[in-house]
């Protein structure tokens, strides 16, 4: 067998492929969620404030400003843009997720690497109807897809069609041998 090199004018031109996106609900989610995260930080402070304990009321109020600006930095902007910028491709023999606003990553897998798929609902996604397709592939990880904010249907299809594929893919593949 011959290892030829490859040119890039060798390579298929790129074609438009029909990305989808995640579910816009899964801003508020993410916005709970971080509010939630930075609620902590933020009570500690006022419970400091309250106190009036000298010392400490200036580092107290700096932090206290950072945490509600992180808020409203990561609510107002971060989560809608990164909501936005998550989407999938399911195709016949493989699976994309693309995420990034300033920073673009784009995770692949072939079906025939993927070997354990999983829908996680945390009880936020289940108040909105959201789930997370998770699917575990070989080589650890680093690199496993993880596609949030899916109508749970849409990620229960979406599992069922994967693991119907890679099941008829490992039968074809065993009747060959």
């Amino acid at each position: 067998m011959d290892d030829a090199p490859i040119t890039t004018e060798q390579l298929p031109p790129l074609q438009s492929e029909p990305w989808l996106p995640i579910d816009p609900s899964y801003k508020s989610v993410l916005r709970i969620t971080v509010t939630l995260n930075l609620l902590i930080p933020i009570v500690g402070c006022i419970v400091v404030l309250l106190l009036n304990i000298e010392p400490l009321l200036l580092i107290v109020k700096i932090v206290l400003a950072l945490c509600v600006s992180l808020v409203l930095v990561l609510c107002g902007i971060w989560i809608p843009r990164r909501v936005k910028r998550t989407e999938y491709l399911l195709r016949e023999l493989d699976v994309h997720k693309r995420t990034g606003y300033w920073w673009h990553a784009t995770s692949s897998a072939g079906n025939n690497r993927i070997q354990h798929i999983e829908v996680t609902q945390g009880p936020l996604e289940r108040l909105y109807g959201l789930s997370k397709l998770v699917l575990y592939t070989a080589g650890g990880g680093q690199s496993d897809i993880k596609i949030p904010g899916l109508p749970s249907e849409t990620a229960h299809r979406l599992k069922n069609y994967l693991t119907e594929r890679i099941t008829a893919e490992e039968s074809i593949d065993a009747a060959e041998y």
